[in-house]
């Protein structure tokens, strides 16, 4: 360290040939609590804080998911042990294991330890506040959504700032998503973490401390110190190619050629002798491997100001007679800098085989007063909150000035039911777009009689969500049933009927309250001033609501949806006039099948 008066530059920086080098120097700088800078060195997908958080949510949107949830109670909000997960989850009982994770724990929380206990009484408080989340924040995007959830938790207490910066990466990442809840329980979460690296630790500063990068990263920088791990770490490439492929210059190419050739040389067939030509292919790119090796050792080494630490493992095999003898190495740095080091590193090694050969000797010496000790069962450093942890929703969690724009009645819908509601939603959503292009080709009972027929890919679908078998035929069944009501009452049918410039789940992007967004709008027509009014150019925007049950106050209720949803259907307005003209007379409407109710208003 250095003074302030000194007003120096010293960096360390820790300069590996891979990614692969360096993932155990990270992990060991952050047991030993030293602040590092790594530059697009780890994954954000397996950053613990990550894995911890997506387990919550993939916890959140399927309570089948019996892996996530395990997680949860895993993870350090709750740190439940082995013991208490084992007996939690009845890993004796076959039968049992095949029931959710979630079901499980309001029956066997007392068979917990007294930690335990307390620490699943925590989490079951956030897990039971979630609902009333989602009431009383619809709009809120999928990402903040789950931010909150795990702030509840204790989440932010069991971070440093570095992995809280990674989460808020993770945050951003989720509230991207097209789909939402549908994105996470797929592959698109997947793609889009999969270019997303770690960020620096925040309290690591540029200008002095620890950094880590690969050596190709390294170029154009300098640094008090370089350190170099793992000169043997070797080259991996395949000897077994089906094409070996060289690109070279010209020595005196024509006005008519280009200035470079390029060489195949296929591998021969089994049993026959290797071609001329793959050979002397394969023999010129070895040689510019061999090169590349050299500017990469030499970029690292001239990175150094003032130090410079070369460190390696030499491999060394052990012969008949017991004695181990140093193997010179493959094509590596190390084999690159072997001209200049090997004297260093044989000292080096006879120094070692020596004292180690007399460890060997002492410890035979010594057998006959040998003790048989038993093996210690190694223990598990758990990380949890204190048990008096606080749980709620933080006070400073910043409120949701604007509402993500998404379509197909994903803002309201999941307040409650999580992955049941979601499911049962996206079926009617996908059942009202298909009768609405069968009625474009057919009659209304031709159309239903068509529409009833897709009732098993429906459940397939849901499956997929991860919901089991028979709660799966459930929901297409009542999805089907809701899609018919809706084309036997007028509202339905007049929504769905076709007509001038009608489509469904129809995508628009434009810039809304001064940023480009990507809306879906559930069905949009044109038609007459009035709800049930045909022939017309006013446009008509209607979302469906499917979440809401029968037999509500009506009164009560709709003004109070309207509020929530009005914002979401003036966006998608915006975003209409921004392509169709400022004149566009337009109207919003919400479309309640399971109420059987169609409230609209003039935008």
């Amino acid at each position: 360290q250095r003074g302030d008066a000194e007003k120096k530059k010293y960096r360390v920086a820790v300069l590996g040939r891979t990614h692969k080098v360096l993932a155990p120097v990270a992990e060991a700088l952050r047991e030993a609590r030293i602040p590092f800078r790594a530059v697009e060195l780890e994954e954000l997908s397996q950053r613990p804080e990550v894995l911890d958080a997506l387990a919550l949510a993939h916890a959140l949107l399927n309570d089948e998911d019996r892996i996530a949830w395990l997680g949860v109670l895993r993870a350090p909000w709750c740190g439940l042990s082995l013991t208490d997960l084992h007996t939690l989850t009845s890993a004796d009982d076959a039968e049992l294991q095949r029931r959710p994770v979630a079901g499980l724990i309001g029956e066997r929380l007392h068979l917990l330890s007294a930690e335990g206990r307390a620490a699943v009484v925590r989490v079951l408080r956030a897990i039971d506040a979630v609902p009333r989340l989602r009431f009383t924040r619809p709009a809120i995007s999928l990402g903040t959504w789950i931010e909150q959830v795990w702030l509840m938790l204790g989440g932010a207490q069991c971070v440093d700032a570095a992995a809280r910066a990674n989460l808020d990466l993770l945050w951003r990442a989720l509230d991207a998503l097209p789909e939402g809840e549908q994105d996470v329980l797929g592959p698109a979460l997947a793609a889009a973490l999969d270019n997303l690296k770690a960020l620096p630790d925040p309290d690591a500063e540029s200008e002095c401390g620890v950094q880590l990068m690969t050596i190709h990263k390294s170029k154009g920088l300098e640094f008090e110190v370089v350190i170099v791990p793992e000169l043997q770490a070797a080259t991996t490439h395949s000897n077994l190619k089906l094409l070996s492929w060289l690109e070279r210059g010209l020595a005196e190419p024509d006005e008519s050629q280009e200035p470079t050739e390029f060489l195949v040389a296929p591998l021969q067939t089994k049993g026959a002798e290797g071609g001329g030509a793959k050979k002397w292919v394969d023999r010129v790119y070895h040689e510019r491997e061999v090169q590349e090796m050299r500017r990469l050792l030499y970029v690292a080494a001239t990175r150094a100001r003032e130090e410079l630490h070369l460190y390696a493992r030499p491999a060394y095999r052990t012969e008949k007679n017991g004695s181990l003898t140093l193997v010179e190495p493959r094509e590596s740095l190390l084999k690159t800098a072997w001209p200049a080091l090997e004297t260093d590193v044989r000292e080096r090694f006879d120094a070692w085989r020596t004292t180690r050969e007399a460890q060997v000797v002492d410890i035979a010496a010594a057998a006959g007063n040998l003790i048989a000790v038993p093996a210690l069962e190694r223990g598990t450093l758990l990380y949890r909150l204190p048990a008096d942890a606080p749980v709620g929703i933080s006070g400073d969690i910043a409120p949701v000035v604007e509402p993500a724009i998404a379509g197909m009645g994903q803002f309201y819908e999941r307040h409650e039911g999580g992955v049941l509601s979601r499911a049962l939603g996206v079926s009617v959503h996908t059942l009202l777009e298909e009768l609405a292009r069968l009625r474009a080709a057919m009659d209304w009972d031709a159309a239903c009689a068509a529409l009833a027929r897709m009732e098993p890919r429906i459940a397939a679908t849901v499956r997929g969500s991860g919901v089991e078998r028979e709660q799966a035929s459930k929901i297409a069944a009542r999805a089907i049933g809701i899609a018919r009501k809706a084309a036997e009452e007028p509202v339905g049918r007049w929504i769905l009927s076709p007509r001038a410039d009608a489509a469904s789940e129809v995508r628009w992007a434009g810039v809304v309250n001064g940023r480009l967004r990507t809306v879906q709008v559930d069905r949009l027509f044109r038609a007459g001033t009035e709800a049930l009014s045909e022939d017309g150019d006013v446009w008509w925007i209607v979302d469906y609501k499917t979440a809401h049950e029968e037999g509500l106050n009506l009164q009560n209720v709709l003004p109070k949806l309207r509020e929530i949803f009005a914002p979401q259907i003036e966006a998608y307005a915006q975003v209409l006039r921004n392509l169709r003209g400022k004149a566009a007379q337009v109207r919003g409407g919400l479309y309640y099948p399971r109420m059987m109710q169609f409230d609209w208003w003039e935008i």
